[in-house]
């Protein structure tokens, strides 16, 4: 690998070694001159389910490797994010792949893409999905946040600083990346968004996919400390709607139905 990578690759995990393994399987198969601009961390929150065996076979691709209890997933990001060279940020989670065509011409728009920048590229939920989940996540920047997290991490590349200026909220379970956008957008951060280019592969089964109550309590934890005006009190109606209409299409996949549209 190169002295200076373009990319930071972090992977927060904890007891996760199975899936872990096939992202960093998925990292190894990248094309050589693709590898080279990656610099790829690891932050466990000291796991001991095998997740340090994993890590070991892997020890050639790996730049960074941390592992130590710790307050959650946005705190092992923020923690593997400080410990970067790289000028650029990319999140996966154990389980995700890049996708070789959409990284390389992600690495290409790094080259002219100014460093006060943010890009944001499609991703592909893998099957089985979750009722109600679409098979292609297309990032959107802008006032639709103010509804869904219409920008996923796995195919989101930002400069660290803005990391270093506003790290993730660990008090946060699930939410602290839509929160960071939410407030990336308030402190007027520009964000390229390339709809076209497919980054990743995002398997099923994440804590932000389990359209529960707690989800959407802390959901509205998020907004009302980050929205004003209107915007805040129309999310009383627009929460509610959200997890109503996650309900219905779960009974409709149980029932064998379409989802209704």
């Amino acid at each position: 690998m190169t002295a200076e990578p373009r990319l930071g690759v972090v992977i927060p995990t904890w007891n996760d070694a199975a899936p872990l393994g096939r992202t960093l399987e998925a990292l190894a198969k990248l094309p050589f001159e693709v590898q080279q601009q990656l610099e790829i961390v690891v932050a466990d929150g000291g796991s001991t389910d095998g997740t340090l065996e994993v890590l070991a076979r892997h020890a050639g691709l790996l730049r960074h490797v941390t592992s130590q209890p710790d307050r959650g997933v946005y705190d092992a990001m923020n923690r593997g994010a400080s410990v970067l060279n790289a000028t650029w940020v990319w999140f996966l989670g154990a389980g995700d792949c890049p996708l070789t065509p959409g990284l390389t011409k992600a690495l290409e728009l790094l080259g002219s893409c100014p460093e006060e920048a943010g890009l944001a590229f499609a991703v592909h939920a893998s099957e089985p999905r979750e009722p109600g989940v679409r098979a292609v996540f297309a990032p959107k920047w802008g006032s639709s946040l103010t509804w869904r997290n219409s920008l996923h991490h796995q195919g989101l590349v930002v400069p660290k600083t803005w990391l270093q200026a506003t790290p993730f909220d660990p008090s946060l379970r699930v939410l602290g990346d839509y929160a960071w956008l939410l407030d990336m957008r308030t402190e007027g951060r520009t964000m390229k968004c390339h709809p076209e280019i497919m980054l990743a592969e995002v398997p099923g089964g994440g804590l932000s996919r389990q359209f529960n109550a707690a989800l959407y309590r802390e959901e509205w934890r998020v907004k009302r400390t980050r929205l004003a005006g209107w915007e805040r009190p129309a999310q009383l109606v627009w929460l509610p709607a959200k997890w109503a209409f996650k309900l219905v299409s779960k009974a409709f996949r149980i029932s064998g139905s379409s989802t209704p549209q």
